[in-house]
């Protein structure tokens, strides 16, 4: 049978316009995907930055406070919040004590006479900068074991470079009232056992003088003043004892 040149034509119209039509449809169907694909992935961008905005900027305290934590250690020291630190300044010219508490500070320096001085201030990340009585001051470094700085009373400048130690040693206060004075005495005993101490007779007299304090019994924590027994208290680091 002979097909007829307009129907073979037509036919091959039929064809061609299904092929045209199936092409735009894929075109179609691909270019949605290829949207969608977009879409997400600029989905998952947006919150990956909103994620990381929220993270740098939650807590600046605790960053903060996680850097203070390793700081120490990063530099190679360990800041004890409770430290008892006592020993000679150089020249064997006297003896200081710093004991560190928490958020305080006591330290003492005396030469066994005429020469004391009482001191207080507030440590901050391993330093120490101290004020007492006529113009004392002390400053220091301190971390585990040892304290190192220098301080200066009546004028003169001492240089320290002293351990932690333990009960029975470190730094004892006494104050008391005695024939009608305040008296108030200081004892540093050396990691050695040694006793270095000085007793003010009178701290509210115009120019008081220190003397020589008397020994001071560790077992029961008293001393002899003439015929008056006076009670010493230790300044503690790790009770918090004279704090």
């Amino acid at each position: 049978m002979k097909i007829s040149t307009p129907i073979i034509t037509l036919i091959v119209g039929v064809a061609l316009a299904a092929s045209l039509l199936f092409s735009d449809m894929t075109a179609v169907s691909t270019k949605k995907a290829d949207l969608a694909a977009a879409a997400a992935s600029a989905s998952a961008a947006a919150a990956a930055s909103a994620a990381a905005t929220a993270s740098a900027a939650a807590s600046p305290a605790d960053a903060q406070s996680s850097s203070a934590t390793a700081s120490p250690t990063a530099s190679g020291f360990v800041i004890p919040p409770h430290a008892n630190y006592v020993g000679q300044v150089q020249g064997d010219r006297g003896s200081v004590a710093v004991v560190v508490h928490d958020s305080f500070a006591i330290a003492y320096f005396c030469n066994g006479g005429t020469q004391e001085a009482w001191l207080k201030g507030t440590p901050h990340n391993g330093k120490l900068s101290m004020t007492g009585n006529d113009g004392a001051r002390l400053t220091a470094n301190y971390a585990l074991g040892h304290a190192r700085g220098t301080v200066v009373v009546n004028g003169i400048s001492y240089v320290f470079s002293i351990i932690a130690v333990h009960r029975p040693s470190g730094l004892f206060e006494s104050i008391a009232v005695v024939r009608g004075a305040t008296i108030k005495a200081g004892w540093i005993v050396l990691a050695n056992g040694t006793q270095v101490g000085s007793l003010n007779p009178n701290v509210n007299a115009a120019k008081p003088v220190s003397q020589a304090a008397p020994k001071l019994n560790l077992s029961t924590l008293t001393a002899q003043d003439g015929n008056v027994t006076i009670t010493a208290t230790p300044i503690d680091a790790e009770t918090g004892s004279g704090f």
